[in-house]
């Protein structure tokens, strides 16, 4: 049973999908997922354009980040104190560690702007960013497509069988829950295990 009719959703252009995965990222890939459960778009090509830009997005923060100009910014006093401030904090949060920075900047609402500032001002190798990014966006795709997908079908599975709505928007809100408690504690056990994996 589909709860979608508008043309907007049903002809996504393959730009738009490359543009929202940009700026969204996985948050995005959910919402793929859970409208490909209610057959109002296809499978492949909002999954490949949506992943593509994920991977642009974070590859142009990456690349600003290393920038001569980001440089000269950071020089001066009000952003430097601010980009001070950040680095302490993802420094904390990641223990220096490239894989759980990248772990991070996947699924935390606002973090795949900065961490990928972040690891170009820090000067990572690009292809050794590169591949552990994509490794690491292919992981949060199949999760953030699948969380997607399986609340669809049980929020369809919900509204057929009791024909209610508020039931069903309730199964969401429990779901997105369960996941945010979830990433906590995988948040928690990927520091613990990939801590060494430094810069």
């Amino acid at each position: 049973m589909s709860i979608f009719n508008y043309d907007m959703i049903s002809s996504f252009s393959p730009m738009l999908y490359l543009l929202l995965g940009g700026v969204f990222g996985d948050t995005f890939m959910i919402l793929v997922g859970f409208l490909y459960s209610q057959g109002e778009i296809s499978f492949l090509e909002p999954i490949l354009f949506t992943f593509a830009g994920l991977i642009i997005a974070d590859c142009l923060f990456y690349f600003i980040g290393r920038s001569p100009y980001f440089d000269r910014l950071k020089r001066t006093k009000k952003v430097g104190n601010i980009l001070r401030k950040a680095n302490s904090t993802i420094d904390f949060l990641t223990l220096n560690s490239l894989l759980v920075a990248l772990f991070y900047s996947k699924f935390i609402a606002g973090a795949k702007f900065i961490i990928n500032f972040y690891l170009g001002e820090k000067k990572v190798p690009f292809k050794k960013y590169f591949i552990w990014n994509f490794f690491m966006a292919v992981f949060w795709t199949i999760i953030s497509w699948g969380i997607g997908y399986v609340s669809g079908e049980g929020f369809n599975w919900i509204w057929r069988y009791f024909d209610s709505l508020a039931l069903a928007s309730f199964f969401i809100l429990l779901i997105a829950g369960i996941v945010f408690n979830y990433s906590k504690k995988l948040k928690s056990h990927f520091r613990k295990k990939y801590h060494n994996y430094s810069f």
